[in-house]
């Protein structure tokens, strides 16, 4: 045997072993297309029929071209449903799913590598009236607006999701505390909107990591405590 026919051997036993070793049906397909594609690699070696090595080696070939492209097109189709999964369908933010599974995760990693994020705490005020007096639908029309006006005006380094009902959940990466007032008083002009003669508004909390807290459970509850109270302090303005 040749050097060439060795390696094609190897490689077509290393490959049959990865489809007999793992568990994932995927992986076993294209494992063992593979594993066959090197094994018609090794044999036409062996053939004295010049066509006949040929054909045998476009085959091959073909199968990892086929297998290639196969593995293109599910990735594809695993990343659309991974985005839809962590997608709310109606503000087109991120929802509570992708909070729990995507980002705890991403906020560790910033808190392992010292870096600062700040998270906001928003309520939308009034939206009660709204959907008492209009009906939800008239009220998904808002929620959907304000995921809108979130996406368009945040960086695009910056996460935005629904965190239930008419609560959304921001996290800022990098920016000092005293950018923070600034901050929440441009995203109150951009949430506050009229809805058929209601103005809606928001109300904002903060908190800082690490000063704030050191894990998101304990940020949340900070954030939305000094949500509350801007909500108290805007109830106090207009009576």
């Amino acid at each position: 045997m040749t050097y060439d026919q060795y390696l094609a051997l190897g490689f077509a036993v290393l490959f049959a072993s990865f489809a007999l070793g793992f568990k994932s049906s995927v992986v076993k397909k294209l494992s063992a297309l593979f594993s066959v594609s090197f094994l018609l690699q090794t044999v036409a070696g062996f053939l004295n029929e010049k066509y006949l090595n040929l054909l045998l080696i476009f085959y091959s070939y073909l199968l990892i071209a086929i297998a290639f492209f196969y593995s293109i097109s599910l990735n594809k189709t695993i990343r659309l449903l991974r985005s839809k999964a962590y997608l709310d369908e109606l503000t087109k933010v991120n929802n509570r799913t992708f909070f729990e599974e995507v980002l705890k995760k991403e906020l560790e990693n910033y808190e392992r590598f010292g870096i600062s994020y700040c998270i906001l705490f928003i309520d939308m005020y009034n939206f009660k009236s709204i959907n008492d007096t209009y009906g939800h639908t008239k009220g998904d029309e808002v929620l959907a607006e304000v995921g809108r006006r979130l996406r368009e005006h945040l960086r695009h380094d910056d996460f935005v999701v629904r965190y239930g009902g008419d609560e959304f959940v921001v996290v800022l990466k990098d920016v000092r505390e005293e950018n923070i007032p600034a901050i929440i008083e441009r995203l109150k002009s951009i949430l506050t909107f009229e809805v058929d003669g209601i103005q809606v508004k928001a109300n904002i909390g903060y908190a800082l990591y690490p000063k704030d807290g050191r894990n998101v459970i304990d940020l949340i509850k900070i954030a939305s405590a000094r949500m509350y109270e801007d909500k108290k302090l805007y109830d106090k303005k207009t009576k």
